[in-house]
C-alpha cells in the first residue's frame, strides 16, 4: 500500500509542477501584454456574407433575448442571415417562432431550423445549419450571449489575413455580481479570456475556440473535416484541428460579449465535468496529431499542456487519496520524510492559478487585492470540483462522445433575482453523498496531519475538505430550496437564501476549527473550566474547586457545560470541544450579520476565522467570549 501511494506522489508531482510552472509563465508573459490598441473596422460595399448561428436546446428564458441581440447586428442585409438552430422539446419552440416571425417581418432574414433528432447535439446541429448556407463566414452564439450591434464590424476585418481561421472574442457576465458563486466563476472565466487566450494567441501556441462569441471561416471548417460530435467539447476539437491543418487563431481582447453564469451548483458541477470529459476526448483524438506536427517543439509543448489541463484537479484527488498511508507509515518516525513534503510543496504549485487570476484582474483594470479573497476562495470550489473531473475522465476512457447536458440559464439579471422555481431547476445529484463523504475524509486526514505537525500536508487536505464540503452543502441548500418552492409555493426562498449562504461562508471555518480540535489542549485553562463545569453537573454548585474560590469567570459557559456533561457523562470533553466548535461557529454568523453589508460581513469573518487565537480557543473548553456576552 505504501508503495503504491508513493508511485502516485512520485508520478503526479513533477506533473502537478509542470502544470503550475506552466500557469506561472503564461501570467508573466500575460502581465507584460499592453493593452489591445485599436484595430480596423470592417465597411464598405465589398463585405462577405455572414450566417449567425444560435444552436439552441430548451432555453426559454435566454432564447427570445439572443435573437433579439443576433438579429440586431449592423452588416449589410443582402449580405447577412440569421440561423436559430432550434432542437428544443418544450415552450421555446412557440417563443423562438414567435421571434424570428417578428423578425422576418422587419426584413431581416432569420431562420427557425428544426431537426427532427439531437443527433450529434450542438455539433450536429451546427454542420446541419452549415449545410443550409452558402455563406463564407459563420458567427456562433450561445443562448445566453449578447452580442452589441458592433460585433461583425470590429471583428470582420481580421478575415483580411487568408490564414485566419477562427476569431474568437472575450467573454465577459450578465450576472457577476449575482452572489459569492458567480463571483468566484468570474474569476476562472477571466483568467481564461485574459491571461491564456491572449498570450496562446499572440505568441503562435495552440488554442482553443470557446463554443460562443466567435466566427469561423467556411473554408477552416470544411478543411479541418466539419463538426464532429466525437467528443463533448466539440469546440475544442474542431480548432485545434484547423491549427493542426496550418490555419490561424485570432483573439480580440477588446471586443467583449457578455454571457450568462451558472447560479446553481449542479449547474456548474455538470457545466465542468462537460468541459473535462470533452478536453480528455480531445486529448485522447489530438495528442498524437499534435506531438508528430511540423509546429514548433514549444507550441507542441503548450498545446499538451493545454489538452491535460484537466488532469491536475485529477492527480491532486490520487494524492489526497494517497497520503493517508503515508502518514499511517511515519507515524512511529515522528513525522512525513522530506521525500514526502517536497512533493507536498510541490503539488502545491498547481494552486498557481492564484498569480493568473491576480494578473487577469490587473488586466481588467481592477486592483487585484481588492478580489484578494475571492482568489483565495476560487481555490476552495476549484478543488472541490475535482472528483467530478475525476468521474469524468472515466467516462472519457468508456469511449463514445457522450451525452451533451446543456447548462441552464434563468436570464439571471439583478442580485437576489429568483431561479429555484424555474423549469430547468434541478434538486441534489448522487455525487453530492460522495463529495460529503471525502470532506469528512479529509477533514480527518487535516486533523492527523495537524496533530502530527505536518502543516503543509494539513494546508493541502483542508482545502480539498472545505471544497467538498462547500460544492455538497451548497447543492444540499439550493436542493432543498428547489423541493420547498415546489411544494410550498414561494414564499420562502428568502429564508433558504439565508441558509444557503450561511453554509457556504461557514463551510471553511468549520473545517478548520472541527481540525484544529483535535489538537491537545493548549492550556491548562481548558481542564479547570472542565472540573468547574463537572463540579456544577454533580453537585449543583457554581465553584472553583482548584483554587476554593465561589465565584467563576464566565458563569453563563460553566452553565451550559454543566448541561452538557449531565446529560453525556461527566468525562466526555470532546463533546465540549465540539459543543465549542458550535459556538465558534455561531460567532463567525453573528459577525457576520452585525457587520451591516455582505462584503464586509465575509471580510470580517475570514480575519476571525483565520485568526490562531479564535481558532484556539473555539476549539478548547475555553468559552469564545463574543458568544459567552450573548448568553449573559
Amino acid at each position: 500500500m505504501t508503495a503504491a501511494a508513493l508511485a502516485v506522489i512520485a508520478v503526479s508531482s513533477p506533473l502537478l509542477f509542470a502544470y503550475g510552472a506552466n500557469l506561472l509563465y503564461l501570467s508573466w508573459r500575460a502581465l507584460g501584454m499592453p493593452p489591445p490598441g485599436p484595430r480596423q473596422l470592417a465597411v464598405g460595399g465589398s463585405l462577405p456574407k455572414v450566417a449567425v448561428q444560435i444552436p439552441i436546446y430548451d432555453e426559454r428564458y435566454v432564447a427570445e433575448r439572443v435573437i433579439d441581440a443576433a438579429c440586431a447586428l449592423d452588416w449589410p442585409h443582402d449580405q447577412f442571415e440569421v440561423q436559430v438552430l432550434d432542437d428544443s422539446d418544450d415552450e421555446t419552440v412557440q417563443i423562438v417562432r414567435r421571434a424570428v416571425k417578428r423578425w422576418r417581418s422587419r426584413g431581416v432574414d432569420v431562420r427557425h431550423l428544426r431537426r427532427s433528432g439531437r443527433s450529434g447535439y450542438k455539433a450536429g446541429a451546427l454542420a446541419a445549419g452549415m449545410a443550409l448556407t452558402d455563406a463564407p463566414f459563420l458567427a456562433v452564439f450561445d443562448a445566453d450571449f449578447l452580442p452589441r450591434p458592433d460585433f461583425l464590424r470590429r471583428t470582420m476585418a481580421e478575415f483580411d489575413d487568408p490564414r485566419a481561421g477562427y476569431l474568437q472574442c472575450r467573454w465577459t457576465h450578465h450576472n457577476e455580481g449575482y452572489s459569492w458563486f458567480t463571483r468566484l466563476q468570474a474569476l476562472m472565466i477571466d483568467f481564461h479570456f485574459l491571461v491564456e487566450q491572449p498570450v496562446r494567441a499572440a505568441l503562435g501556441y495552440p488554442t482553443n475556440f470557446a463554443g460562443s462569441a466567435g466566427v469561423w471561416r467556411r473554408a477552416a471548417v470544411e478543411d479541418a473535416g466539419g463538426w464532429s460530435a466525437r467528443t463533448l467539447t466539440e469546440d475544442l476539437d474542431l480548432s485545434y484541428r484547423a491549427q493542426l491543418r496550418g490555419w490561424r487563431a485570432v483573439y480580440r481582447e477588446d471586443v467583449a460579449v457578455p454571457q450568462e453564469l451558472p447560479v446553481a451548483v449542479n449547474a456548474y458541477r455538470g457545466q465542468q465535468s462537460r468541459w473535462a470529459q470533452g478536453s480528455f476526448q480531445c486529448a485522447f483524438w489530438l495528442l498524437a496529431p499534435l506531438l508528430r506536427s511540423r509546429l514548433p517543439l514549444r507550441a507542441r509543448l503548450q498545446g499538451t499542456l493545454h489538452l491535460l489541463g484537466y488532469m491536475a484537479p485529477v492527480l491532486m484527488l490520487l494524492q489526497i487519496a494517497a497520503y493517508p498511508s503515508l502518514l499511517v507509515e511515519a507515524g512511529g518516525a515522528g513525522g512525513l520524510s522530506h521525500l514526502v513534503r517536497l512533493p507536498v510543496a510541490v503539488s502545491l504549485m498547481s494552486l498557481a492559478p492564484f498569480v493568473g487570476f491576480a494578473v487577469a484582474q490587473s488586466r481588467r483594470g481592477r486592483s487585484w487585492w481588492r478580489q484578494l479573497p475571492g482568489i483565495v476562495s476560487w481555490a476552495v470550489v476549484g478543488s472541490g470540483t475535482s472528483l467530478a473531473v475525476a468521474l469524468s475522465l472515466l467516462r472519457a476512457l468508456q469511449g463514445g462522445g457522450g451525452e451533451f447536458r446543456r447548462t441552464p440559464k434563468y436570464r439571471i439579471e439583478r442580485p437576489g433575482q429568483e431561479w429555484a422555481a424555474g423549469a430547468y431547476a434541478t434538486a441534489a445529484e448522487p455525487i453530492v453523498l460522495a463529495e460529503l463523504a471525502l470532506g469528512v475524509a479529509a477533514s480527518l486526514l487535516g486533523a492527523a496531519a495537524l496533530s502530527r505537525r505536518e502543516w503543509l500536508l494539513a494546508l493541502y487536505s483542508l482545502l480539498f475538505a472545505s471544497g467538498f464540503l462547500c460544492l455538497a452543502l451548497g447543492s444540499l441548500g439550493q436542493a432543498l430550496e428547489v423541493v420547498s418552492l415546489r411544494r410550498l409555493g414561494r414564499n420562502l426562498p428568502a429564508r433558504f437564501y439565508g441558509a444557503r449562504t450561511g453554509a457556504f461562508l461557514l463551510a471553511l471555518p468549520a473545517v478548520l476549527l472541527v481540525a484544529v480540535a483535535q489538537l491537545p489542549d493548549p492550556f491548562e485553562d481548558s481542564y479547570q473550566h472542565w472540573l468547574m463545569a463537572a463540579t456544577l453537573a454533580q453537585t449543583g454548585h457554581l465553584r472553583d474547586p482548584l483554587f476554593g474560590m465561589q465565584d467563576t469567570w464566565l458563569p453563563g459557559y460553566q452553565v451550559l457545560a454543566a448541561s452538557v456533561l449531565r446529560l453525556t457523562g461527566l468525562w466526555n470533553l470532546w463533546l465540549l470541544k465540539l459543543v465549542n466548535v458550535a459556538l465558534g461557529l455561531a460567532t463567525l454568523w453573528l459577525v457576520h450579520r452585525l457587520a451591516g453589508a455582505p462584503r464586509r460581513g465575509r471580510l470580517a469573518v475570514a480575519l476571525l476565522a483565520l485568526n490562531p487565537v479564535f481558532l484556539l480557543t473555539a476549539t478548547t473548553a475555553v468559552a469564545e467570549p463574543l458568544l459567552v456576552a450573548a448568553l449573559l
